[in-house]
């Protein structure tokens, strides 16, 4: 019998499962393309896991100091820095699988922090958190839908809480 994820009764899912699998595989799979790229390039090998455990300190110095730094200018243009959180575990992780001696994973990494692969994780990440709160209850309304354009009749308004307030654009205000 599993341990259940999450507090959830039952198996795990098949993702963690999968997941579970892979990680125990992973050390196996690591020797194996190290031995292959041994054959193919001998020595060099050593240098080139250096190289990619080098890679990964500097990656994460540089996504720790600048997802710092640009939080702090979120923070200074009065805006949330969502894609400031978005982005910075993303960097981290991708600087931490290159720490790990192995050619799969300073691969995975290398993926990681590509800027490109950026956009493609917040869009799975909002979906991912998007459907968290759905299942637990929390259902994320337009912000610019004002309360007359809510359905009163709608299955999910009907249960919720509507909360009132006003938007306040400070810029305009002071100008």
């Amino acid at each position: 019998m599993s341990t259940p994820i999450a507090g959830t009764p039952g198996r795990a899912p098949f993702w963690a499962r999968l997941l579970f699998a892979v990680t125990l595989c992973m050390p196996i799979i690591e020797v194996v393309v190290i031995v292959l790229v041994w054959h193919i390039i001998g020595w060099w090998t050593l240098l080139a896991l250096a190289a990619c455990f080098c890679l990964g300190l500097v990656v994460i110095k540089r996504a720790s100091v600048g997802a710092a730094r640009e939080m702090r200018a979120a923070m200074a243009e009065r805006r949330p820095p969502a894609r400031e959180v978005a982005d910075a575990p993303q960097a981290l992780v991708g600087g931490v699988l290159l720490l790990i001696p192995g050619f799969v994973t300073s691969l995975l990494g290398i993926i990681l922090i590509l800027p490109g692969m950026r956009s493609v994780s917040r869009r799975l990440m909002h979906l991912v958190v998007g459907r968290r709160m759905a299942a637990g209850g929390i259902h994320v309304v337009d912000y610019t839908a004002t309360r007359a354009d809510v359905r009163r009749d709608d299955p999910e308004v009907i249960e919720a809480e509507i909360i009132e307030g006003d938007v306040i654009d400070e810029e305009r205000r002071d100008r």
